[in-house]
């Protein structure tokens, strides 16, 4: 177990340059950030699907409420993503902070709902 803590800290000292620096860290020329939402939104409109279809089968109203906070999840993940195809839009930190307002809600009620 030290050792594995060892491992961690120095792993952590040496990435600590690269995530205080000012620049971007780049995979194949692309942000690790946008690629990372890219992937989020890619999970996330996975587990909609299976949702979906456990909602399909079961007809329980709470997994329409989780199939409704995972599309949300996709949605902001895709848009949080859109650099990685078209310019920057001013309009994407607003409207990605209203949709964790909705992602928060959704999975709030789908949890409480019986």
């Amino acid at each position: 177990m030290k050792t594995k803590i060892f491992i961690f800290v120095v792993l952590l000292l040496a990435l600590s340059p690269a995530v205080l620096a000012d620049d971007d860290i780049e995979v194949f020329g692309l942000e690790l950030e946008k690629l990372l939402n890219l992937g989020s939104g890619i999970l996330a409109l996975g587990l909609f699907v299976v949702t979906a279809i456990a909602y399909k089968r079961n007809q329980r109203s709470k997994l329409l409420f989780i199939c409704l906070a995972f599309l949300l999840f996709s949605l902001k993940g895709f848009l949080t993503a859109h650099e990685l195809f078209i310019p920057e839009l001013e309009f994407v930190d607003p409207i990605a902070s209203f949709l964790d307002f909705g992602i928060l809600l959704s999975f709030f009620t789908g949890v409480l709902k019986r």
